[in-house]
This record gives structure tokens, sequence and C-alpha cells, in this order.
């Protein structure tokens, strides 16, 4: 009986032991919690492609790092996140606009999915619509899961709702999208 109990105990030690050390280990991308729940959600809803990315399946090969950051040093405070080299160009960086620090972990992540799309890095407004397309297929995944995250009163998910419904005014086919990004002056310069 004694044995049997070990074995019981020894299996869900490790079992806990393989699952607690694969959820939630995005140290190479981030140390900060409030990104690193955002991670886990992005896990939990199966969006491994961006996960992926960020773990170095991008155009350079490692990791891309998460931070958030005042955006208003950069010139860019009215932007919600994006995504740059490093100084030495070697890798790519993802800021976030400090602003969103304690939004909704949803929103957060789905901004990550976004941002995630840029690692070609090309600049093109394909990049941008790709970009907003992974982006609101992330918000209805985790709106699938859970109706009550699209009624928070926060700015991103605000945003988060309008695009999808942008989205869904063509039935999920992007052209609502490419359509705000075309016109959005931000974008007026990239190539298509």
């Amino acid at each position: 009986m004694k044995k049997i109990l070990s074995l019981i105990i020894f299996i869900v030690t490790i079992f806990l032991t393989t699952t607690l050390g694969i959820a939630g280990d995005y140290s190479n991308i981030s140390k900060n919690s409030e990104i690193t729940a955002a991670l886990n959600a992005l896990e939990s809803i199966g969006k491994t492609d961006v996960i992926a990315i960020l773990n170095g399946n991008n155009s350079t090969g490692q990791p891309i790092r998460i931070l958030f950051r005042d955006m208003t040093i950069y010139g860019a405070k009215d932007c919600e996140a994006v995504t740059t080299r490093t100084q030495d160009g070697k890798k790519l960086i993802i800021y976030i606009n400090a602003e969103h620090k304690g939004a909704p972990t949803e929103a957060i992540a789905c901004l990550i999915a976004h941002e995630s799309q840029h690692h070609t890095m090309t600049n093109t407004r394909a990049e941008e619509t790709r970009a907003w397309l992974k982006e609101v297929s992330t918000w209805n995944a985790f709106v699938r899961r859970d109706r009550s995250v699209a009624l928070v009163k926060h700015p991103l998910v605000k945003r988060e709702n309008y695009i999808a419904k942008l989205n869904a005014r063509d039935n999920g086919a992007g052209n609502e999208i490419r359509k705000i990004v075309a016109q959005n002056p931000v974008y007026a310069r990239l190539e298509n």
C-alpha cells in the first residue's frame, strides 16, 4: 500500500512540476507579471503561433522582449504599442504604452498578438493589416471563451470591441480593417 501511495505522490509531483514549468515560463520575453499573465492567456486560447514568434521563431531568431514603456519619450504618446529593433539591430522589442498598465489581461494579450506580427519589420500596409487581423482574431477567441471580457470598461477593451465590430461588418473578410488601415494617416507612408 505504501509503495502505491508513494508511486501516486511521485507521479502527481512530476505532473505538477512539468505543468507548472511549462505554463508561465516567459522569463526570456518579460519579467513583468502583467505581461506574463497576458502570455499565459494567449497560450490558454491556443495562440501558439504568437508564442512561437515571441520565443524566437521570427526574423531575428531571438526571443522578443516585451516591456511597458512611457511612449511620450518617443513622441508616440497615442500609440498603444510598437515593435522595434534593439540598438544593436539584432533583436526585437515590443513596447506597450505604460498607460495600459492595469488593463485587462486579455486586452494586453491582444496588443501583444498584434505586435508579434511586426517581426518581419517590412513596414507595409499588408503587414499592418495582418497585425490588426491577428489582434481581432485573438480578441474574438477571448470573447468566445468568456463574453464578460467585452463588457469591461477600459480604453483597450473599447478598442478591441471596435475592431471586432469592424471585422464583423464583412463577416471577417478583413476588408473593413484594410480600409481603416489604408485611411489611417499613421500608415499613409507605408507601401501596400
